[in-house]
């Protein structure tokens, strides 16, 4: 399909299904129940559109929440149709909380909104970036009766699967695998870990591993942590990092950076990509003047491309940078990341020929 450059929404296709790159600042102006329209698209010989509201479609609402609808366009008594309608998260990825799945019956004009998709406070932080969001739909027309369902929920589903496995792991039944970590021991399901990490399943059912070991000893790594990856393992949600700070053992006093830095380390190490990219976007949001050095050495040294550029534009800011260059961390950065030293200084005298 053509995209029109005076159109804020331009169109991709990808593994069969639309993708569609929103411009946030072309609807900056619309108010309650204002919406554009994706450019139509086809499935099934129908027509369809997805209208986006970002002041949400509703009065009642007051603004706090965006709006999606899915839209037939083609003339027709009626269409059963399955769909999938959701978001991409700034990392490109689509989440439980952005993502609905129905079969439902469109006539002609008739569309299915959801007014409560997304408050807009989190839609912001988690998936604008650079000015674009990414709304994504796949649709398959039914040509025989389905049953259709009347509603449809958004984020948690109704087999609450996630808080099943939690429940699983708090409770410690069936643990077949125990870990050891700084002298403490921490029980888990062979088989849940080695699902969620390649590493986990060559560890725990490679060609030379004993299954009749029953406990693992994993250096380098601070028993917290390793609780909060198992819980990522089990949920695919973040534990909440302060109730694990504030709860922490003697061990563990460090702050919530610092325990994402961690966790972020781990998350590479077991290659957990979604909770990598998590810990990521976090580190992202919190940079300081203590932390910028220490996250950007994590970064570099974990291919943590979005997390670097964060950093490096943080100290690359005239105030920042005076301060960053003083302290011993930044002196450390020399012996452990020097090719960082060397960036940062053509970033330096890139600036100043700028200007």
């Amino acid at each position: 399909m053509a995209s029109d450059s005076s159109n804020p929404v331009s169109v991709q296709i990808a593994r069969g299904s639309y993708q569609f790159k929103v411009e946030t600042s072309k609807t900056k102006n619309l108010g309650i129940g204002e919406f554009i329209n994706t450019p139509k698209f086809s499935a099934g010989n129908h027509n369809w559109l997805i209208k986006y509201f970002p002041q949400g479609s509703d009065a009642e609402n007051e603004g706090t929440y965006i709006s999606l609808s899915l839209q037939l366009l083609t003339r027709s008594m009626s269409v059963t149709a399955e769909y999938e309608l959701g978001l991409l998260n700034k990392y490109g990825r689509p989440t439980a909380e952005s993502w609905v799945r129905s079969i439902d019956t469109f006539h002609k004009n008739r569309s299915w909104k959801y007014s409560r998709f997304m408050k807009r406070s989190d839609f912001e932080s988690d998936y604008i970036r650079d000015d674009y969001f990414i709304v994504a739909c796949s649709v398959t027309v039914r040509n025989e009766p389905y049953a259709v369902l009347k509603s449809c929920f958004i984020g948690v589903f109704p087999n609450n699967l996630a808080t099943e496995l939690h429940q699983l792991l708090e409770r410690q039944k069936g643990t077949d695998v125990t870990f050891e970590l700084e002298g403490e021991n921490i029980s888990a399901h062979r088989l849940i870990l080695a699902s969620r990490s390649a590493v986990f399943r060559a560890e725990l059912f490679g060609p030379m591993v004993e299954l009749n070991c029953k406990c693992i000893k994993i250096e380098d790594m601070k028993p917290l942590v390793f609780r909060a990856m198992l819980h990522f393992i089990y949920t695919d949600f973040l534990p909440d990092i302060e109730d694990l700070v504030s709860g922490g053992t003697s061990d563990m006093n460090m702050s919530s950076t610092i325990l994402y830095q961690h966790l972020l380390v781990a998350a590479d190490r077991y290659a957990l990509n979604g909770l990598k990219a998590l810990c990521e976007e976090r580190l992202g949001r919190t940079i300081s003047i203590d932390t910028v050095v220490s996250s950007l050495a994590v970064a570099e040294q974990h291919n943590c491309d979005y997390l670097k550029e964060e950093c490096l534009e943080f100290i690359l800011k005239p105030k920042n940078f005076v301060i960053v260059v003083l302290t011993k961390e930044y002196a450390s950065l020399g012996n452990s990341c020097p090719s960082l030293l060397d960036e940062l200084r053509r970033k330096v005298e890139s600036a100043k020929h700028r200007k």
